[in-house]
């Protein structure tokens, strides 16, 4: 079965000015693996329709899915709405379902107050948005275009009922954790890669006081392949490097 891919735009200023520490980001990547999606790209952009919509257009090209988090909000900077439409040249449209989602949801943060005009304009979105999830925080997708909220409690929330339905094959991973550089791996890993091409294979070195200099990863959707090339590699390791193992 074919591995779906997605990208992930994550929109803000207050991101790439450090003034707020991305959180969505790492837990998306880590989201996409367990249910054995491949992350293809991961892009920090600025509130500019312009830039936005140009990065839109390409990563959905790119991707099977495309997801975008941050921007959808009722403030002047909140332009994501706006950049996927003009990415998919569609108009901005009310939508009525949505409409109903922020009154209610307005109605229960805020004591009954009906929701003010700025609150609505959330509600408008690319023309041909479909609402997805739970009616009452429900997500927005346009074509293979999702735009999640920036909060990470919400994002995450939301990414997680999305890809429930998307679930295919989950990664298997095995982890090699030694006490000699690099420089004495590569030659191994090498052949390693060349005889196991089907599993995917890194190398990270350490240079701090763990009980580790590198950490050697094996992984692929199938388990078999995966088991076969952590067998040999720990067959040829040099002798007494093991530091330990674990998985897949």
């Amino acid at each position: 079965m074919r591995t779906p891919t997605a990208a992930l735009i994550v929109v803000g200023n207050e991101v790439l000015s450090a003034k707020v520490r991305d959180e969505n980001g790492p837990w998306a990547a880590e989201r996409f693996r367990r249910v054995g999606i491949r992350l293809s790209a991961m892009l920090t952009l600025p509130d500019e329709v312009e830039v936005l919509a140009e990065a839109v257009t390409r990563e959905r090209a790119r991707a099977d899915w495309l997801f975008t988090a941050g921007g959808v909000g009722p403030t002047h900077d909140d332009v994501t709405l706006a950049a996927v439409a003009r990415a998919l040249g569609r108009p901005l449209t009310r939508h009525p379902g949505l409409v109903e989602a922020i009154r209610r949801a307005h109605r229960r943060w805020w004591n009954g107050a009906e929701a003010p005009e700025a609150s609505l304009r959330m509600a408008d979105v690319p023309e041909g948005t479909r609402l997805a999830g739970d009616p009452g925080y429900p997500i927005l997708a346009v074509e293979n275009v999702v735009m999640l909220p920036g909060v990470p409690r919400f994002f995450q929330a939301q990414l997680e009922r999305f890809t429930a339905d998307l679930v295919v094959a989950p990664f298997q991973l095995a982890e090699v954790f030694v006490s000699v550089g690099e420089d004495q791996l590569a030659p191994l890993l090498d052949r390693l890669a060349v005889e196991h091409a089907a599993v995917e294979i890194g190398s990270y070195p350490r240079f701090d006081d763990a009980d580790h200099r590198v950490k050697v990863t094996l992984e692929s959707k199938d388990r078999a392949r995966v088991e076969a090339a952590l067998r040999e590699l720990l067959a040829r390791l040099p002798a007494g490097s093991l530091v330990r193992s674990q998985g897949p």
